[in-house]
């Protein structure tokens, strides 16, 4: 019998901690946090807060989790404000750990202060703020000494493999709509074909949402989870934030989208700011290329965190949604 995805006891992982990373006392605490892509428990260590952080995707090895520290260690040498890994007693920075489905690595980071920059509604500011954040970001990983070794966000991955993974889902669930999903694939890659020489290339973070910024009382700003860090198109980096694929497209959320890129494009200077053809692929490609991502890879990579249930309703939930978004944008 199979394990796929066990999960450790939290005590168990204390105890791991205390005994490989300085200065954590008898009265550190350690609760399992949540399951997603990877397997996250906060540990509490008098009044600060860690994160470890248990991968669990079977496509990332141990040289790239070393190439994803490497990357935020540049930026916060760097100053920009990250989450950062925190190092073991023994100078690395990957814990190893005996899992019954195999050798997994955890790696502990410091805590993202304050709450996540979500909503729809985030004031003018607040975009502008975010935008120089990410602006900074992008310049310096394009001056990172070396070359992480971490995977291409091309269309390789997030299109041709996640329509792999629909078409044998779609064996269990036939009521999947595959031919109008590979009809905005096949569409997708003609325009990446004919027009990506014109758009910035460079390392990215890979998940730029709201969720994953987080904001202190006093407007200071962190961004975190370097997860699916990797080399793509600038312009999809940032089509998370200024997309919102999952508020829709009524009338009022299209207005806050624009006011959203017409203050972001204020703020995002440094890199090299957004070209007219990489403003109009953020909608019309890097949405939707996003969102068949999350409907083949993502959804798959979760399955045994939700179950099949979960995955076929969000494939639903998506499919209509995507619909609408190619009704308005396309």
């Amino acid at each position: 019998m199979r394990i796929v995805r066990s999960t450790i006891a939290a005590a168990d992982i204390l105890d791991k901690i205390r005994r490989n990373y300085s200065d954590f006392h008898q009265n550190a605490a350690c609760t399992f946090e949540y399951r997603g892509v990877n397997d996250i428990y906060r540990c509490t260590n008098g009044n600060l807060s860690f994160f470890f952080k248990i991968y669990a995707r079977k496509d990332i090895d141990e040289v790239a989790i070393e190439a994803e520290i490497e990357i935020v260690n540049h930026l916060r040498r760097s100053g920009l404000s990250v989450a950062y890994p925190v190092v073991r007693k023994n100078g690395k920075y990957l814990l190893p750990l005996s899992t019954p489905e195999g050798a997994r690595f955890g790696v502990l980071f410091s805590e993202a202060e304050g709450n996540p920059c979500n909503g729809d509604l985030i004031d003018e500011q607040e975009i502008i703020k975010i935008s120089r954040l990410i602006s900074e970001m992008h310049t310096l990983l394009d001056a990172i000494p070396s070359s992480p070794q971490r995977w291409k966000l091309d269309d390789r991955l997030f299109l041709d493999r996640s329509i792999e993974i629909l078409e044998d889902y779609s064996q269990f669930n036939p009521h999947i709509e595959l031919p109008f999903l590979k009809e905005v694939v096949k569409e997708l890659k003609e325009q990446i074909q004919d027009r990506a020489r014109d758009w910035n290339w460079g390392l990215c973070h890979g998940d730029i949402y709201t969720g994953n910024i987080h904001r202190r009382n006093d407007g200071y700003l962190t961004i975190y989870d370097f997860d699916f860090c990797g080399y793509g198109w600038r312009a999809y980096d940032v089509s998370p934030f200024l997309g919102n694929f999952s508020a829709g497209v009524r009338g009022e959320v299209i207005n806050n989208r624009k006011r959203r890129l017409e203050y972001f494009l204020r703020g995002y200077e440094n890199a090299g700011g957004l070209s007219d053809s990489e403003i109009e692929a953020v909608y019309k490609v890097f949405v939707p290329f996003r969102r068949i991502f999350n409907m083949g890879y993502l959804y798959h990579a979760l399955y045994y965190v939700w179950g099949n249930k979960l995955r076929n309703d969000l494939i639903t939930h998506d499919t209509r949604l995507l619909h609408e978004w190619i009704d308005c944008y396309w």
